[in-house]
């Protein structure tokens, strides 16, 4: 659980190319879900730069530029988060090291038309396993269950009730307080800078990464958000714990969509 702080990830990378959108790999999709009940999956993972850039680049290029203006990142939101802020505001959504980072400062409308257009890639490939599907994102008792895990029981989306390992190493990547960080010798012990990638620290018995922590997950209420995230303490990782809310895009707010099979 080593990940670059972005002042390394500067001196390792190039920035991205924002060219011709690719297809939608639907191999790759159908492998990165985990499934939830019969109907319903869940993306393993929280939506990355990657894929978010992708889906902006489909828009542009067809011109879209109405859904453009509604999905398009808003960067400068890290300026009320961090105070120091500059290198993320320039380079978080376009540097190449951050492409499997989770994609932040985007707004539930964005959010929304991403799942819109991954329903409309899917549908339309000749190579899906199911004939109709319909990608969006998860109401709160969803995301609850995929949580859980089937352990209705469960306070995190691991077993038991430490937030660390037997070895010490923290489970997910959240706000420590001042005796977390004294007690770790000034330092995070997973080298997380602010977000970590979205395949990070260990999957839920689903097969979900980063259920809790680091960043809060959109559901389908506008407005509202499971999980917690790398700005938020402890208390806010719990399953159970009211969605935080939100009216604006934010650097601590990213997405997971879900997969409903409408018909077989």
């Amino acid at each position: 659980m080593k990940y670059l702080s972005l002042s390394a990830a500067f001196v390792c990378f190039g920035l991205l190319a924002q060219g011709q959108p690719t297809e939608l790999d639907i191999k790759a999709t159908q492998t990165a879900l985990a499934k939830i009940n019969d109907s319903l999956f869940a993306s393993k993972f929280e939506v990355t730069n990657d894929q978010y850039l992708n889906f902006l680049s489909f828009l542009k290029h067809n011109g879209q530029s109405d859904k453009y203006a509604i999905a398009k990142i808003d960067s400068a939101q890290w300026k009320d988060q961090l105070t120091y802020n500059e290198p993320y505001v320039k380079y978080y959504h376009t540097h190449a090291a951050y492409t499997q980072y989770p994609v932040v400062n985007i707004s539930y409308e964005g959010a929304t038309l991403f799942c819109e257009w991954m329903t409309q890639q899917y549908n339309s490939n000749g190579k899906r396993k199911y004939n109709k599907v319909a990608f969006r994102l998860p109401t709160k008792d969803e995301w609850i269950t995929a949580a859980k895990a089937d352990n209705s029981s469960a306070t995190y989306p691991w077993e038991g009730n430490d937030l660390q390992t037997k070895k010490g190493l923290y489970r997910c990547n959240f706000k420590r307080d001042a005796t977390d960080i004294e007690d770790n010798g000034g330092k995070l012990n997973d080298n997380a800078d602010v977000t970590a990638p979205s395949k990070s620290y260990w999957p839920n018995d689903f097969g979900l990464y980063n259920m809790s922590g680091n960043v809060s997950e959109m559901l389908a209420e506008k407005g509202l958000a499971k999980g917690g995230s790398w700005f938020d303490g402890a208390e806010s990782l719990k399953i159970d714990h009211e969605p935080s809310l939100f009216t604006a895009p934010r650097p601590s707010i990213g997405f997971r969509y879900f997969m409903e099979i409408v018909e077989k």
